[in-house]
């Protein structure tokens, strides 16, 4: 029977684990992971839906992994399901030269492109000189939330779980298993190893604040409002840096730019400064690879953008090995398609 190791508990590699046990129930299925939910990068994110920091990603490929995770997201929220809120959002540029309309446009509710009135409208209102900008609805989960359920479902699917620090794809922790779904994060830089992996420093206050109801981003001013359900996450940076410690100069900057933009969050309690290590490269690598008779699927790489592709991603994983499986039809004689 084919034994699955899927790598990574953040939103990646949960959805995959969670997509492979529930399709092939027979199949053993087993995700590892050196820190799971509350613990992982993703807990501590905005649980924005908006492509961001893909790198140079192809278009077709961003809108349609974002597409399918859009979709899902708002079946969650259809049904009351991970703490998904429905919001709109507001995206604004002070050069224009800047803008430009994004490929997924088209399949999100709502997009418009701000008019010049517009423009002068919200430039009072968030106390900011935009130039463009573009607003349409989107989806903010709470990711400890999600995280919790997928790893809920995974296990009630009978999927099995180990707490475990790899250090290589050639772990001998891996030996036993046919096929490795590599959805380490940034972890992929020292176990692939891929040196094209890097951190991206992204440090988060989140505080109390029930009166904000919209996402609203600075391009330029590179501050972010994003209220999910318990909380209203203020961002942020992108560095390059491995340093995970809170930098009060960083939370000086955060506080005053989103309170330029909205003066209420003056008010507002702090309940948590936190920072993450966003999992940036050049492109998502999402491809198998074929390796001493064992498939490796690559699935990383995501930057800013897991709680984005996360549900796409994790169906062209599932293609992948389904094809896999298909071609070597004796790796599974016990389990049902």
């Amino acid at each position: 029977m084919t034994k699955i190791a899927v790598i990574g508990a953040g939103v990646i590699g949960l959805t995959c684990a969670v997509k492979i046990k529930e399709t092939y129930k027979d199949l053993d299925v087993v995700l590892i992971s050196s820190e799971f939910s509350p613990n992982t990068t993703g807990d501590g994110s905005g649980g924005l839906w908006l492509p961001y920091l893909c790198g140079s990603t192809p278009y077709n490929l961003i809108e349609k992994w974002g597409a399918e995770t859009y979709r899902f997201l708002y079946e969650q929220w259809k049904t009351g399901g991970y703490g998904v809120c429905m919001l709109p959002l507001y995206y604004f540029y002070r050069t224009k030269e800047k803008f430009h309309t994004p490929e997924w446009a088209r399949m999100v509710f709502g997009y418009h492109e701000l008019d010049s009135k517009e423009l002068e409208h919200y430039s009072k209102l968030f106390s900011g000189k935009y130039t463009a900008g573009q607003t349409f609805t989107t989806f903010v989960c709470s990711p400890p939330t999600l995280l919790t359920h997928f790893l809920q479902r995974f296990e009630q699917a009978n999927g099995k779980v180990l707490q475990a620090k790899l250090t290589s794809l050639q772990d001998p922790l891996l030996a036993q298993y046919d096929v490795v779904v590599n959805c380490s994060g940034l972890g992929a830089r020292f176990l692939v190893p891929d040196d094209r992996v890097v951190p991206l420093r992204g440090q988060v206050l989140r505080v109390i604040a029930p009166w904000i109801n919209q996402v609203v981003i600075d391009e330029e001013g590179g501050n972010y409002i994003i209220p999910n359900a318990q909380t209203v996450v203020l961002g942020g940076t992108s560095q390059k840096d491995f340093n995970t410690e809170v930098d009060p100069k960083d939370t000086d900057f955060i506080l005053n730019g989103c309170k330029r933009i909205m003066p209420g969050l003056e008010r507002a309690e702090i309940v948590k400064r936190w920072v993450g290590l966003r999992p940036s490269r050049d492109a998502v690598r999402l491809e198998p690879e074929e390796k001493n008779g064992k498939l490796y699927i690559h699935n990383y790489g995501h930057g800013g953008s897991g709680f984005t592709l996360f549900w796409g991603c994790g169906e062209e994983v599932l293609q992948i090995l389904q094809t896999y499986l298909n071609k070597n039809h004796k790796l599974y004689i016990n389990s049902k398609l």
